[in-house]
């Protein structure tokens, strides 16, 4: 499993709308995502919600549940993991 951490100091820099297209790309190409959210705006989220399709999964976690979901998503047979970290957050999780 690959796992892409998108991290930016600002807010607004974009990292949503990179996490969604990297895994909606991953899923054309019959790969498994999964986008973990764990930006207090939840703009991942959001977008998951507003759509029909199940696919890519979006999950709305806190930092510290996140060594929790990786482990999910890897039994689960996920192939990319992308983390959506919210701004001014230094260090990630582990």
């Amino acid at each position: 499993m690959k796992t892409i951490a998108i991290i930016s100091q600002k807010g607004g820099a974009g990292k949503t709308t990179l996490a969604v297209n990297l895994a909606v790309a991953a899923e054309y190409a019959k790969k498994k995502s999964v986008i973990i959210d764990i930006d207090g705006q939840a703009s991942a989220t959001s977008w998951g919600d507003s759509r029909s399709s199940n696919s890519p999964v979006v999950v709305l976690a806190q930092p510290v549940r996140l060594k929790n979901v990786l482990v999910a998503a890897e039994e689960n047979g996920v192939d990319f993991v992308f983390i959506e970290i919210q701004p001014r957050n230094r260090k990630v999780p582990r």
